[in-house]
């Protein structure tokens, strides 16, 4: 089920689409206008909008931009329902959105909803960038670039700025060197620095006339790559995509090294544990074997080999361990879901 907000001047049309979507399963929210639009992507972000290109006081367009604001440059899936494309109109804009044409299927329809829908869940964000740079106009034009291309963004207008903003824990840094209060090789040493930010991948760009001197002293600093002003904006989304990649690459090896390192440790565990155990385990059974049911120690001792069953049964479990899966314990601690993470 989806909520998807439907724009029409035409209350006729605007209900016989409501009725096949709701006849899916979907909630749907209906406007007659741009105010109206406005008003409820102020109050919510729905999964899907469908438009007509002319609505009035928000052309499909304009709607493009207005999605893109309230998502965070997130995107929202957009189907617009009129024939005709307006060749005038960027072809960059167009790209955001499907034409629908004049659907009068209703199974023509639900389809191009599910179609679409499915299209938006596979193009979700590939990562967040913090863009740093004094130069309002430049700073921008970078993050709507980057949005363009299907990253989040956030914007910070010196160094200072910059590290303010890294709690919300940008993927990758993208600086301008030449910045007042605090510069991109300032913003750069304070992240090496921190062991919270010692591995976000940093891109510094640097001026044409820097003749390298920038972009080496960057290096030195620990950037892990540089592009230079004026942009060729292809070579600069490669070389973010770049970086992103190798993070994820870093991300993933990491964490198969943890999960080996776990099962190992489970393992080892589970052997040193199972030796003393088998003793005690023997132990017991010998002192079963000398008491009858009316000594007093016989309770202790059958209530103590259920509990050595017990940690058997878990040990066991511990030596099966095959991969990392946590759940759950108390407060913000998780622990090591033995049932699930085991084979047996």
């Amino acid at each position: 089920m989806a909520t998807i907000l439907i724009a029409c001047s035409h209350k006729g049309e605007l209900e016989r689409i409501a009725d096949v979507l709701i006849g899916e399963g979907h909630v749907c929210l209906q406007c007659l206008d741009g105010k109206a639009v406005r008003e409820h992507l102020h109050l919510s972000r729905p999964d899907l909008v469908i438009t007509d290109v002319d609505l009035p006081g928000l052309d499909a367009f304009e709607l493009v931009s207005l999605l893109e604001d309230v998502s965070d440059g997130q995107g929202i899936p957009l189907i617009v329902g009129h024939a005709g494309l307006d060749a005038k109109r960027p072809a960059q804009a167009q790209s955001h959105f499907q034409w629908m044409g004049h659907a009068t299927s209703s199974d023509d329809l639900a389809e191009i909803v599910r179609s679409r829908l499915e299209m938006g869940t596979q193009d979700r964000v590939k990562g967040h960038i913090l863009v740093v740079d004094d130069d309002k106009e430049l700073r921008e034009l970078v993050a709507r670039r980057l949005q363009m291309a299907g990253y989040q963004t956030s914007t910070a207008l010196d160094g200072e700025d910059g590290l303010a903003f890294m709690e919300k824990k940008p993927d990758l840094v993208l600086t301008d060197v030449d910045m007042p209060r605090l510069d991109g090789f300032g913003l750069l040493m304070h992240l090496r620095a921190d062991p919270k930010y010692r591995n976000v991948p940093v891109i510094i760009m640097t001026a044409h006339a820097g003749r390298g001197e920038d972009a080496a002293r960057g290096l030195q600093l620990g950037a892990n790559d540089y592009v230079r002003k004026p942009f060729n904006w292809d070579e600069l989304l490669a070389r973010v995509h770049t970086q992103l990649r190798v993070r994820e690459a870093h991300r993933l090896m990491v964490e198969k090294q943890r999960d080996l390192a776990i099962i190992e440790l489970a393992g080892a565990a589970a052997h040193e544990i199972n030796n003393p155990l088998a003793v005690v385990i023997a132990r017991l059974e010998l002192m079963r074997e000398r008491i009858d049911d009316s000594h007093d120690l016989f309770g202790d001792v059958v209530q103590l080999n259920l509990l050595l069953e017990r940690i058997a049964g878990i040990v066991k479990k511990m030596g099966h361990v095959r991969r990392y899966q946590v759940r759950h314990y108390c407060g913000d601690v998780n622990i090591l879901d033995l049932d699930g993470a085991s084979e047996d």
